[in-house]
């Protein structure tokens, strides 16, 4: 099946990429289910479902992507994963900006808690893994004594009055950052796709695997 969407992460995960977005329609329209915006990640049939750098390297932030989807993973809570013919990955637009503040998130917390991650044993308690949501009070901070296996940048920022502090795995902006490390303190809006990860020390952790300047 033919399905176009528009691109929100194209991240760095285990050696490969991680792409997501939201489903739109022939007319670049979002799509609704339930109440939300319908997300979607095309994975790769990869040890954790990492997409090849190679074939989706050259997409952005905002692209107008086409796949054909052909089949679905068992559900969890990453619900948005689909099996798509590699060979098939197309540009069709640009999304516009300002279209953007209709699929955000209202959500109270991010993935059902206002921590760095969910627990294995709570997982199940949630049905999706993808979020797109406003930032206020964005920080960029390095820790060199993480994990050398996890991003070394972290975002500090704040989402519904609470403070939060996830790593970056977004390669356009960790790439700008390292150009000019004060270009972000300019930034008056910010959008972030928030993802959460595989299960990692029985700890499935969140990242911003997107970031979209607004203004």
């Amino acid at each position: 099946m033919l399905t176009r969407f528009v691109c929100l992460a194209n991240s760095f995960k285990e050696g490969g990429r991680c792409i997501a977005g939201i489903v739109l329609d022939n007319d670049n329209n979002p799509v609704f289910k339930n109440g939300r915006p319908k997300w979607i990640r095309p994975v790769c049939k990869t040890l954790h479902g990492q997409v090849y750098t190679h074939l989706v390297s050259h997409l952005h932030i905002l692209d107008i992507i086409e796949i054909k989807v052909t089949a679905y993973p068992e559900q969890t809570y990453q619900s948005e994963n689909v099996f798509f013919n590699e060979n098939t990955i197309k540009v069709a637009g640009k999304f516009n900006k300002t279209n953007l503040n209709a699929i955000c998130d209202i959500d109270k917390m991010i993935f059902g808690n206002t921590g760095r991650a969910v627990h294995q044993e709570e997982i199940d308690l949630l049905d999706h893994s993808l979020m797109l949501i406003h930032a206020d009070d964005i920080k960029v901070v390095k820790k060199p004594g993480d994990d050398p296996h996890r991003p070394k940048l972290r975002l500090l920022f704040s989402y519904r009055q609470v403070d939060y502090d996830f790593p970056i795995t977004d390669p356009a902006f960790i790439q700008r950052y390292h150009t000019n490390p004060v270009f972000h303190q300019t930034i008056k809006e910010l959008l972030l796709c928030v993802s959460l990860g595989i299960v990692f020390n029985e700890w499935h952790y969140k990242l911003v695997a997107g970031i979209v300047r607004i203004d």
